[in-house]
C-alpha cells in the first residue's frame, strides 16, 4: 500500500477541511494517509530563562512519516511550507506544496489546481525541485543553544543589548571561517570570505 502525508496550516479552517477531504479520498483509492500540522515544525525562541527552547531535528519527524512515504500535500502558505520542510528533511520526503492563503512564494500551486495536479503526481508524472537547506547551530562556548533547518537562507541579528558577535561558518567541506559580526555586515563578509578561498 502506497504511503502520503498531509501537512496543514491548523489556523486556516480551509486548510483543516482540504486535509480531511484529500484523507478520505486518497484512503478510498487504497493510499496509507498520514495527517498532521505544521506547528511541529515552528521555530522557537531562545530566552536566557529558557535557553535551549528547540526540539532537536531528528525529533521533528511527524509519527508515520518516513522514507517509504512518496510524497507530502502542504496545505498553507509560506510559514506552512517552512515548518512542513523541516519536519520531512530527515526522511527526503517530495512536498507538493499547495497555497490556502494570501501569499505563497515557496508553494508550488493554487488550491484550484489540487485535483490535477494530484493526477499527475500519483500517475509519476512530476519532476522534483531539489532545495537548498541549510542546518544552523548556536553554541555559547561547548554548550548547543539553538539548532535548526532553514530552507534557502537564515537571518542572524543581534539583540538591542548585545554589540559583536562572532560567528564561526563552514560551508560544504570548507575549513570554518571566524567572522565577527553584528549581523547586519555578516553576509557581505561570507561572500568576500567564500570568493577568496
Amino acid at each position: 500500500m502506497p504511503k502520503v502525508g498531509i501537512i496543514y496550516n491548523d489556523v486556516k479552517p480551509i486548510a483543516g477541511r482540504v486535509a480531511n477531504e484529500l484523507q478520505d479520498k486518497l484512503t478510498a483509492i487504497g493510499w496509507d494517509v498520514c495527517l498532521t500540522t505544521g506547528v511541529g515544525g515552528i521555530l522557537g525562541y531562545s530566552t536566557p530563562e529558557s535557553p535551549v527552547c528547540h526540539t532537536p531535528i531528528d525529533g521533528l519527524t511527524p509519527p508515520g512519516f518516513d522514507s517509504e512515504m512518496k510524497f507530502a500535500i502542504v496545505l498553507g502558505g509560506d510559514g506552512t511550507v517552512l515548518a512542513a520542510s523541516r519536519q520531512v528533511a530527515p526522511c527526503g520526503i517530495p512536498l507538493l506544496t499547495v497555497n490556502t492563503g494570501h501569499m505563497g512564494f515557496l508553494t508550488e500551486i493554487y488550491l484550484n489546481q489540487l485535483p490535477g495536479a494530484l493526477e499527475k503526481v500519483i500517475a509519476g508524472e512530476y519532476e522534483i525541485e531539489e532545495r537548498v537547506m541549510l542546518l544552523v547551530k548556536v553554541f555559547r562556548l561547548d554548550s548547543l543553544l539553538w539548532e535548526a533547518l532553514c530552507l534557502n537562507e537564515m537571518v542572524l541579528h543581534r539583540e538591542p543589548l548585545t554589540s559583536m558577535c562572532h560567528f564561526e561558518i563552514a560551508i560544504g567541506h570548507h575549513a570554518p571561517v571566524d567572522i565577527a559580526a553584528d549581523g547586519g555586515g555578516l553576509y557581505p563578509h561570507l561572500l568576500d570570505q567564500r570568493l577568496t578561498r
